[in-house]
């Protein structure tokens, strides 16, 4: 026979774990959350730095793009401080390997270094690495 001690334990225990097991539901679900967030900055900002990055190595590229620009970029150096400020921006919501390979790229504009910021950029949106190569992708 059950006593009426191991009911209120019973009850008591049931109690607790359904606290802490919706304590952990909302902690879990506010952090997945702030990744998503996270990740929609990424991708948004990532999207308009590979823009910038295209203009700043062919400025006839521009025409191809809708951009929301602060101010009108004329020229590929335009393009390259626009990428500056944005390089500073990413120090807050990017991976070292990405800020390092922005970093590059604004020291050395390139086809190669504009495909290894993209690929680092998608493994940090998406957590994969990729075997793009510049050949692979150009049009």
């Amino acid at each position: 026979m059950i006593n009426s001690t191991e009911i209120l334990t019973a009850l008591v225990s049931a109690f607790i774990g359904g606290i802490l097991a919706t304590y952990l539901k909302s902690y879990l679900d506010k952090k997945s959350q702030i990744e998503l967030s996270k990740q929609k900055i990424n991708e948004d900002k990532y999207r308009s730095m590979l823009i910038f990055m295209a203009c700043a190595l062919d400025i006839s590229k521009k025409r191809y793009f809708p951009l929301n620009e602060q101010h009108s970029n004329e020229s590929s150096s335009d393009y390259l401080n626009q990428i500056k400020e944005y390089y500073y921006h990413s120090i807050l919501y990017s991976s070292d390997d990405v800020i390092l390979s922005i970093k590059r790229f604004i020291e050395n504009p390139s086809q190669d270094n504009y495909v290894i910021v993209a690929k680092e950029m998608r493994k940090d949106i998406w957590g994969e690495k990729t075997k793009l190569t510049f050949e692979k992708i150009k049009l």
